[in-house]
Formats: C-alpha cells, sequence, structure tokens
C-alpha cells in the first residue's frame, strides 16, 4: 500500500455511544472540512473501548459512508481504554534502529500483557544521556512507550475492511487530541505552558498533557460520562433519553434545576479527584505545573463544566473546538452546528488531520 501526503483519508472515531466520521483537505493551518457526520449506535456496541457487537457498528458506518457520499478507500481511525498502555520510560542510549530491535526485552517488565499478544511502538522523547538509576555508570534516554493489546486493534481493522476501507493507520485517542489542539490553538502564544488536554467521554476521561510542544503525560481514566447518567438515573425516574437531556439543561418542569446540578457536580467528584492526582504526579516528575486545562468531549458540552474544573483545580479552563482551526464553508455547512459540535469532534478531526508521505 503506498500512500503520499495528499492521499484523501477518512477520518472515524468509533466512540462508546456514536460513530463519527470527518474528512479534511488542504495542509496544516490551511484545512478545510469536507466532511462530518455523527451517528448514534445502540446500547452495549461498544463496551470499555472494546467492540462487542460489530455488525450494528458496521451497518451504522455503512449508512454514514452512502449518506456523506465518501468516495475515499483509505482510513484513519484510534482506540482507547484499559488495553491501551502508554508509559515514558528510560532505557540505554542507543539508535532508534536498535531500539527497534531490542523494544520488546525493555518493554517487557512495564506491560501488564504477554508480549506476544501486544503491539508495541514508541517514540524517542529526548536523546541527551542521563545516568541510570540501576547503574550510574551507564547512559540512558527517555522515549514515550506504546504498547496496545493486538486484538482491540484487529477489531477495529475488521470493522474498516467490512465497510469496504483499508486501514492507513490506526492511532490512539490521546494522540489524535494532540493534533486537534493544534489545530484549535494558537501555539504561538502558549509555548511556555504546560497545557492538559481533557477529553472527557462516555466511558473514559482522556488526559494528554503538552509540555514544549511533546506529550509528557498521558492517561486513560476508566470512568466518564456515563457515571453521570447512572447517578441521574438513580435519581430521577424519566427514561434514558430524558436523562440524558438532563446533562445538557433539558428539565422537565416538574424537576427542581438545582437537584439536577447539583448531582451533576458531584458525579464529577470522583473524575475530578483522578485528574488532580495526575496534576501532582506530572508536577512531581516534572518539576511543572500545569498552566491551563483545555476541555473536549461530549461531557464538555455540559453547561458550567468549565467552571467547575477551574474551581477544583485551581487552574484556567477554555472549551477545546478543533472547528476554529479550520475553513467551513457556509454553503454546504450549518455554521452554528459546527460549532455546537466542536467539542464532540475532537478525535475525529485530530484523526482527520493526519497525513502521510511513505516516500
Amino acid at each position: 500500500m503506498f500512500l503520499s501526503e495528499k492521499t484523501p483519508l477518512l477520518a472515524v472515531d468509533i466512540g462508546t455511544h456514536s460513530v463519527k466520521v470527518a474528512q479534511i483537505s488542504g495542509s496544516k493551518n490551511k484545512f478545510e472540512l469536507m466532511n462530518f457526520s455523527i451517528m448514534p449506535l445502540k446500547e452495549g456496541c461498544i463496551v470499555d473501548g472494546v467492540v462487542q457487537q460489530p455488525d450494528e457498528i458496521v451497518d451504522t458506518l455503512e449508512k454514514m459512508i452512502k449518506v456523506e457520499k465518501i468516495d475515499t478507500k483509505y482510513a484513519v481511525a484510534s482506540i482507547a481504554g484499559e488495553a491501551v498502555i502508554i508509559k515514558k520510560i528510560r532505557v540505554p542510549l542507543m539508535t532508534a534502529e536498535e531500539l527497534s530491535q531490542n523494544i520488546e526485552k525493555e518493554a517487557e517488565q512495564y506491560i501488564p500483557f504477554d508480549i506476544d499478544d501486544v503491539s508495541i511502538d514508541f517514540q524517542i522523547l529526548n536523546t541527551k544521556p542521563g545516568p541510570s538509576e540501576e547503574n550510574q555508570k551507564e547512559d540512558t534516554m527517555e522515549i514515550l512507550l506504546v504498547a496496545v493489546q493486538r486484538d482491540i486493534i484487529e477489531s477495529r481493522i475488521d470493522i474498516l475492511y467490512d465497510v469496504g476501507l483499508r486501514p492507513a493507520i490506526i492511532d490512539l485517542d490521546v494522540f489524535a487530541m494532540v493534533n486537534a489542539f493544534e489545530l484549535g490553538v494558537d501555539l504561538k502564544t502558549r509555548e511556555q505552558e504546560a497545557i492538559a488536554v481533557i477529553d472527557l467521554g462516555e466511558s473514559f476521561t482522556h488526559l494528554n498533557i503538552m509540555q514544549d510542544g511533546l506529550t509528557a503525560y498521558t492517561r486513560d481514566i476508566p470512568f466518564g460520562g456515563s457515571h453521570c447518567t447512572s447517578k441521574l438515573m438513580s435519581k430521577f425516574d424519566l427514561p434514558y433519553k430524558e436523562i440524558a437531556k438532563l446533562k445538557f439543561g433539558v428539565i422537565p418542569s416538574e424537576i427542581k434545576s438545582d437537584e439536577v446540578v447539583e448531582v451533576i457536580v458531584k458525579s464529577f467528584d470522583k473524575i475530578l479527584s483522578e485528574v488532580q492526582k495526575s496534576f501532582e504526579f506530572f508536577s512531581t516528575t516534572s518539576n511543572s505545573q500545569v498552566d491551563r486545562v483545555l476541555l473536549t468531549g461530549g461531557g464538555a458540552l455540559i453547561s458550567g463544566v468549565d467552571g467547575l474544573f477551574s474551581h477544583h483545580l485551581e487552574t484556567p479552563v477554555e472549551i477545546l473546538n478543533p472547528m476554529k482551526g479550520i475553513k467551513v464553508n457556509k454553503r454546504k455547512f450549518d455554521q452554528k452546528m459546527i460549532d455546537s459540535m466542536g467539542p464532540l469532534s475532537t478525535v475525529a478531526i485530530g484523526l482527520a488531520a493526519r497525513r502521510f508521505d511513505y516516500q
């Protein structure tokens, strides 16, 4: 398979409750939105990041491709969840080629799965040698280690093939967030800041702390918006669809809004506690503080969630909208709708911004 940086790609973001597809054209700083669509999935299609009902997902994705008249055959998708391990580690100082040959041996102690059951990749973060903790005489370097269970990757690949798409790459949600972050934020004004991008998903909360333009810390927290939904269902006797609307301010007259707000605020306690722990760990290991937080994902659409995070974390918080960095043809798209969907589009747009050059 030969792909160039001009090969059109379809981004496919398969989430817990919806599938999103996106396609953009152009190059960095000159991207234009060509396609964006979102369709709901039935309950149980994806559970904790694992595909449970592939036929339902295939059917949904086929409909989206047909409606959007997608003609590209190449796709980029992503995965997240507890089957993904991302960790900064130190390894003996060596070339990238040498590390490629030795990465399994170096990584095995950090991976809680059978090494034969995972796909491994890495990024060299710092080639400046530093002393090893185990052997002060041995120079080491810092790398970002990524390991993913193969069956999780294969389940996504199978879905793409079943709808007639050829997978160009399977990325990670947290890295797609970085691409989207670069589209929606003026990096020149934020070069000296450590910025945490937090994707408030339905099953997971994805955290990526950026420092000096690189991923400095990343974590998938294994709970998200579904926890809020469960708390609301326990409190109010309403159908599921009506419960979901409560989170976004659609409150029936017989229910007191203060009671809804109280439940929503309390439901974020667990997420805020884990994010705070992550910030403290980052601070301890990097001697830096998080300067700013950018919220994205479905949870970012909840009114007042930015203020809640800012108050608890004592850090400035903004809502990330990657669509702001993309040209939108108003004759083709409803600008108001696109803006409102911005936080939901982060992973899909981040994937769509990928470009390839295999020459």
